[in-house]
């Protein structure tokens, strides 16, 4: 396993210096990297087939579609309303985490679509931006970059198709589940606009390092609730890193001895049956992970899930 505090010793002199003093407000400017890109890879960084993960499965394309929070370009973004329309039901938005993209977040757009009957955005941050990947996290292209995506796409959601923001929810893995627990932490330039467009966050095996500084910022308390999943044998944002508030000022909270990262993996797509037990390695270049499947945790982190969402929507 790598030591994340380890990879400070490779960041450029402006990134070290970030980090040394207490996180200013979020500079918008500088977590805004440019957008430069206005369709997806032809083939993502883990080469997967993006028809087989949205059209066949009933998603919407991928396409340059939502408003940055800066204003200045498009995010690309799959977006699926539902076809009796967008209003009076759930609608949910799925972040990544550091690949970007992977089939695992398409499978969880189809089964938050098909569990809820809701309308889905999957969200890209990376690709958008000329990057397939954010290995290194603590960069412009982490936390505070991706909760202003949220916002925007939100915003976008609300303004342009309507949306029930009472019914609006997050779900997010790894360093998406990072973006769910950031942008539901009490901040003053997040909190306002999350508040009146969020009802409720998901945070599955989440990085949760909090050392208060700009490109590992605070974490918690949460303006909203939210609830968290993580595994004990998870050596790629593993438990040990988790400031104790950031967990327990969770809504709910589940633990899994027993479970590496990324227990949901869609190991055979969006639209395959995931096999049971297999593992395989991250291509994180700093940490090859173990992610091994696991379809009793994953069933279980699911009926979790359900029950949160049911017990916030509107009666």
């Amino acid at each position: 396993m790598v030591n994340l505090l380890d990879r400070r010793k490779t960041w450029p002199a402006a990134l070290l210096a970030l980090t040394a003093c207490a996180a200013p407000p979020i500079d918008v400017d500088y977590f805004q990297p440019p957008i430069t890109i206005s369709a997806p890879p032809a083939r993502p960084i883990t080469q997967f087939s993006l028809y087989n993960n949205t059209t066949l499965v009933r998603l919407g394309e991928m396409k340059a579609q939502v408003t940055a929070f800066n204003g200045k370009g498009l995010l690309m973004a799959s977006w699926t309303p539902h076809p009796q329309g967008t209003r009076a039901r759930p609608t949910f938005v799925v972040v990544h985490g550091g690949h970007g993209l992977v089939p695992t977040n398409f499978a969880s757009g189809v089964w938050l679509r098909d569990t809820f009957s809701a309308n889905v955005l999957v969200l890209d941050s990376y690709w958008s931006r000329g990057q397939n990947e954010n290995w290194a996290t603590r960069t412009r292209f982490g936390a505070n970059m991706r909760a202003l995506d949220v916002i925007a796409a939100g915003k976008w959601l609300r303004d342009e198709h309507h949306v029930d923001t009472a019914q609006m929810f997050v779900m997010g893995d790894s360093q998406g589940g990072w973006t769910v627990l950031r942008s539901f932490t009490e901040d003053a330039l997040l909190s306002t606009p999350m508040k009146a467009l969020y009802r409720g966050g998901i945070a599955a095996y989440p990085n949760c390092f909090s050392l208060d500084t700009a490109v590992a910022p605070k974490l918690s308390p949460y303006i909203a609730p939210v609830i968290v999943f993580t595994g004990g044998k998870d050596t790629a944002t593993p438990i040990a890193e988790c400031p104790k508030r950031v967990l327990e000022s969770a809504a709910q909270w589940t633990h899994y001895p027993d479970q590496t990262h990324g227990w949901d993996a869609a190991n055979r797509g969006a639209a395959g049956q995931a096999v049971d037990g297999e593992c395989g390695k991250a291509m994180n270049v700093y940490n090859k992970f173990p992610v091994c499947r696991s379809n009793a945790t994953t069933d279980d982190m699911r009926r979790k899930i359900e029950q949160f969402v049911n017990d916030l929507l509107p009666r």
